[in-house]
C-alpha cells in the first residue's frame, strides 16, 4: 500500500512540474493560435528582451509581414508587451 502512495504522488509532481516548464509558445500553440501569429509573437517577445540591452542589435521584425498579414503583425504587438510586463524567462 505505501509502494501505491509513493507512486502516484511521483506521477502528481511530475503532471505538475511539467505544467510549469510549458513555455508561452507552446501554450499559445495549443490553443489554436496561427503559424503567422506565433512568429509574430516570438519575433516581437526576442525586440523587448534584446531591447533592454542594445538598441541596433536583435530587433525583429519583418516590415513586409507587417503590413501584408494582420495576424503576424497582432502576434509581434501582443509578444512586444508581454514580454515587457511578465517574467522574460517565462518565454
Amino acid at each position: 500500500m505505501k509502494r501505491r502512495h509513493v507512486f502516484l504522488l511521483w506521477v502528481s509532481l511530475s503532471l505538475i512540474l511539467s505544467a510549469c516548464g510549458q513555455t508561452r509558445h507552446a501554450q499559445l500553440a495549443e490553443l489554436g493560435f496561427t503559424r503567422n501569429y506565433l512568429e509574430g509573437y516570438q519575433d516581437g517577445c526576442d525586440s523587448r528582451k534584446v531591447q533592454a540591452t542594445t538598441f541596433y542589435d536583435g530587433f525583429r521584425q519583418d516590415p513586409e509581414r507587417m503590413k501584408k498579414e494582420n495576424k503576424y503583425a497582432n502576434g509581434w504587438n501582443d509578444g512586444y508587451e508581454q514580454c515587457y510586463a511578465s517574467n522574460l524567462d517565462y518565454h
